[in-house]
């Protein structure tokens, strides 16, 4: 207990210098405070405490996106949860994989954010899905003629890359 006459001073470099002003911190780390109480009437007092202040836990939550076989990836997203105030840790978003063909990707978004020592950052990856892209119409002509005594078949038109054709002559049972 502080008593009249008491003069409280404190210490943050081990003694070194001397301040009336209790130290304060609000970065992660552990500090120690040395305490030195004078007064006339008494022997000095002293003392030391600790400030031990830990990270805060922050999650950063990818979203799962999708695209069509074919076009761009989009811009991807997400959430942080868990900051204090205004702080910030500039989170960038991106597919770790290079697959283009059709299928989900598990956990292959992810995201990079500027180190905070006041922060434990755990990162929530998403799934990236690619979708089958719609081909233009087919376009299929007939034939229609004399006989002639040779083979005549249908054309098919508007076949994309790496389309697979297949004929039926039997209402699709086989192909």
């Amino acid at each position: 207990n502080i008593i009249d006459g008491d003069t409280v001073s404190y210490s943050s470099d081990g003694g070194a210098t001397w301040s009336g002003d209790n130290p304060a911190y609000t970065n992660v780390g552990t500090y120690t405070v040395n305490v030195k109480v004078t007064n006339p009437n008494y022997n000095d007092r002293t003392g030391s405490g600790t400030v031990t202040i830990t990270p805060a836990e922050v999650t950063i939550t990818v979203d799962n996106a999708s695209k069509v076989y074919g076009e761009d990836d989009p811009a991807f997203t997400g959430t942080v949860a868990g900051l204090i105030g205004s702080d910030s840790i500039d989170p960038v978003y991106s597919r770790t994989n290079s697959d283009e063909n059709v299928g989900t990707y598990a956990d292959v978004l992810t995201a990079s954010y500027t180190a905070n020592s006041n922060y434990t950052v755990t990162v929530v990856p998403g799934d990236f899905t690619i979708t089958a892209a719609t081909g233009a119409e087919l376009a299929i002509t007939d034939y229609s003629g004399v006989y002639d005594a040779a083979a005549h078949s249908i054309s098919v038109d508007n076949i994309i890359d790496g389309d697979t054709v297949s004929y039926s002559s039997d209402g699709g049972a086989t192909w």
